[in-house]
Order: structure tokens, then C-alpha cells, then sequence
């Protein structure tokens, strides 16, 4: 007698329990459910740089203008441009520091450090940065007092003494945003 549900016989309409392929592998499932987190072309990428880009290009152009509607937002406010002022009405020999040690180590390079001038050129060296450090201390002790004078002590920005120092030692014709106060004309 033979079965009617056996697998040799199918009955048309009656679902015999078999799906008629392989189970897929655990690897094919789940790379069949992946999909990108956020759908990102190539077109979207390039048209975000190129977005980047035109805003980087605003943000320089007026850091060299001194256009403060548009520079990037840790220039920005009245407090920043005190600071800044600060900075640029100072002729300071911090501003110096980068081009004379240019030097020293050019003849450094030119004067053995085995004779006397060559010690004296180190002690030199050694005297003027540490005559800088003294400097920018100072400097920045003086402008906190100005500072908190004028704004009050609330309105101190985050991060202003390495904004402060970082300007300092800044050739005044490379620092960015540019200088707006001629030198000796300190901010009110």
C-alpha cells in the first residue's frame, strides 16, 4: 500500500512541508538584512565637501578681512576681539620668538657648541624664551585684570589664555583674524 503524503507523491494545492530549496546560511541572512545606517551616495559626499568647502573658503576670507559676521564662531563676540585688540595694540618679543630661533639655530649649526661662543649663544637663547615666558605671563595677568574690569569676571571666554598666548606668539602679520588696532592702541 503506499502513502498518499510521501514524497514521491505531491498533491496538488496541499503543502507538504518541504519549501523546495536549502536554508540559506547564517552569513547570506545577515547579509541580506544589512543596509546602510544613512543612505550616503557619492553625490551626497561630494556635494557635502564641496558645501564644506565654500564655507571654509567664507570663514578665511573674512578672517583676512576682519569681517566678524562671518568668521568662525570661537572669533566671534565682543569679548574675543578685546582679547584680540589686546594682543595686537602690544608690541611684545614673543611675536620675535619664531624667527629668532630661526636663527640661533642656523648659527647653531654654524658655531661649535664646544667653545665659549657657542655656550653663549645657547645661554642666549635659553635667556630670551625664558625672557618670553616672563612676558606672556605678565601679559596675560594684565589683560585678565582689563578684562574683567570691562566685561565682568562671568563673561571670561572658555579656553581665552591659550587663545591669548597662542596669538602672542604670533607674528602679528600672519595671525588670523587680522589685526584691527594699530600697536599702542589698546582697547577701551
Amino acid at each position: 500500500m503506499s502513502d498518499n503524503n510521501s514524497p514521491e507523491t505531491e498533491i496538488p494545492g496541499v503543502d507538504t512541508g518541504k519549501k523546495g530549496r536549502p536554508t540559506p546560511k547564517r552569513k547570506e541572512q545577515e547579509a541580506a538584512r544589512r543596509r546602510p545606517v544613512i543612505a550616503d551616495s557619492k553625490a551626497d559626499r561630494k556635494a557635502q565637501r564641496e558645501k564644506q568647502r565654500v564655507q571654509r573658503e567664507k570663514e578665511f576670507q573674512a578672517m583676512r578681512e576682519g569681517d566678524e559676521r562671518h568668521m568662525p564662531l570661537e572669533h566671534r563676540g565682543p569679548e574675543r576681539r578685546f582679547l584680540r585688540d589686546y594682543v595686537d595694540a602690544r608690541t611684545a618679543p614673543g611675536e620675535f620668538l619664531l624667527p629668532m630661533s630661526i636663527v640661533f639655530v642656523i648659527l647653531s649649526l654654524v658655531i661649535p657648541s664646544t667653545n665659549w661662543m657657542g655656550l653663549a649663544l645657547i645661554a642666549l637663547f635659553y635667556a630670551i624664551v625664558l625672557g618670553v615666558a616672563v612676558d606672556t605671563w605678565l601679559m596675560t595677568r594684565r589683560m585678565k585684570k582689563a578684562f574683567i574690569a570691562k566685561f565682568g569676571e562671568r563673561r571670561v571666554p572658555r579656553g581665552w589664555t591659550f587663545y591669548v598666548i597662542a596669538r602672542h606668539l604670533n607674528m602679528r602679520r600672519f595671525r588670523a583674524p587680522k589685526p584691527a588696532v594699530k600697536r599702542g592702541e589698546y582697547p577701551v
